[in-house]
């Protein structure tokens, strides 16, 4: 179950299963039923944040494979250079080649850690929005709630 159902369940119950109460515009509440759904949402919430941390975890794992990446990259350009090194005609040309080429693992690192930043920022930003939403809609439901307790304490 998602966070969307459970609302959208809560809602349903109160808006159309709960029992009108003739000339008060009220409605009937269960407090158990609306107490159970809550709980519900409760328990739908970790898994959320759970999404969040796996979210966190996968970026994470990328930086961590741009590390091996860069570093791979800088053992082949070490190796490279040991290669040059022997032949001594070509020394000046072994150092240029190590630095375009540490110089390009360093671009490729940057820009993966730059990607995944971006990922994990866009990804964190929509779950952000969407559990901002789903607690309006908590705090909605349960404002409807209380407007009806207090309008039926008011009608007695």
């Amino acid at each position: 179950m998602d966070i969307e159902f459970l609302i959208q369940r809560l809602e349903q119950y109160l808006l159309e299963e709960c029992p009108k109460i003739p000339f008060s515009g009220s409605r009937a509440v269960s407090e158990a039923e609306v107490r159970s759904q809550l709980e519900r949402l409760r328990q739908v919430l970790p898994g959320e944040v759970q999404q969040a941390q796996q979210i966190v975890q996968r970026r994470q794992e990328l930086l961590q494979q741009a590390r091996e990446e860069a570093q791979r990259i800088l053992v082949g350009a070490e190796r490279e250079l040991e290669e040059l090194l022997a032949e001594h005609q070509i020394v000046r040309e072994a150092r240029k080649q190590v630095k375009i080429i540490y110089h390009q693992a360093a671009q490729e690192t940057a820009t993966m850690r730059a990607d995944a930043d971006e990922y994990v920022f866009t990804v964190l930003s929509q779950l952000e929005e969407e559990m901002k939403r789903s607690l309006r809609e908590v705090e909605n439901g349960l404002a409807r709630i209380e407007s009806a307790c207090e309008r039926r304490l008011e009608d007695e």
